[in-house]
């Protein structure tokens, strides 16, 4: 198999999506950078399939590409191609909580991890999600939703269920939060650690990994990654208040595709 596919060939793509527009972004990413270095490229988008399933699709070839939280256990899964850049610039790795509005006053008595596992309070997260090893690390009590995601904002809510708050990247909270009004969001604390999200390839694809991240990086060096990240989270982040939130610092898990730097 050649090192990269010829500079005139179109790339061929088929990227699972979500239809909710959570994919909006990195499609765009994918797609702005791809122009920026005249790369011809055809996407074809197959929606709307069960996270798990998509990862299993990629092994096989039945898509090609999709993105998701980098992650050891990913970089060494030879049925994966991860390509090495950290598409939110370290933005999902903070992260601000839904909670109920009644334990508004709660949260905002914590001061440390350490007041936060005394409160008993559970977090949320997908199962199999690389978050949920952040938070045992740290010693915090959690919950992992086997069920499909969107059934675990009205089980926070209920205040019956086993799970009492949702850690979320400052890049999707605040949209969670206005199709969620039975939730708020917590306006006091900013947990924070080493994550971002990645692009991988199918094993079958292999050959577009230069390719993409030429495509990636030049797309950082002309500024054009920090304006789409602008366009699409500048205002929810600007309305987050980040700068005047208590930061707790979580030990994250360390891809091997390590996540770059950032001034946020």
């Amino acid at each position: 198999m050649p090192a990269s596919a010829a500079p005139d060939a179109p790339l061929e793509l088929r990227i699972a999506v979500v239809s909710d527009g959570r994919a909006d972004y990195f499609v765009r990413l994918l797609e702005e950078s791809l122009k920026l270095i005249h790369q011809p490229y055809r996407i074809q988008y197959v929606k709307d399939i069960p996270a798990r399933r998509m990862w299993w699709m990629l092994g096989r070839g039945d898509i090609n590409l999709f993105y998701g939280m980098q992650s050891k256990e990913k970089d060494n899964d030879k049925q994966l191609v991860p390509v090495r850049n950290a598409l939110t610039n370290g933005l999902i790795g903070q992260r601000v909580l839904l909670i109920r509005h009644a334990d508004e006053k709660t949260f905002a008595g914590v001061r440390s991890v350490d007041d936060l596992k005394r409160t008993g309070l559970i977090a949320g997260f997908g199962a199999g999600w690389g978050d949920t090893k952040v938070w045992q690390t740290a010693g915090l009590p959690m919950y992992q939703h086997t069920a499909p995601w969107n059934t675990v904002y009205a089980m926070v809510a209920a205040g019956n269920r086993h799970v009492d708050y949702l850690p979320r990247g400052v890049i999707e909270v605040l949209k969670e939060a206005r199709a969620h009004p039975e939730l708020a969001v917590e306006q006091h604390l900013l947990f924070e650690y080493q994550a971002d999200f990645g692009f991988y390839l199918s094993p079958s694809v292999a050959r577009y990994r230069p390719i993409l991240e030429r495509a990636l990086k030049a797309a950082e060096t002309s500024g054009l990654k920090a304006r789409l990240i602008d366009e699409a989270f500048g205002a929810d982040i600007k309305a987050l208040n980040l700068h005047r939130r208590l930061r707790l610092r979580l030990a994250g898990e360390q891809a091997s595709v390590a996540p770059l730097s950032h001034g946020h």
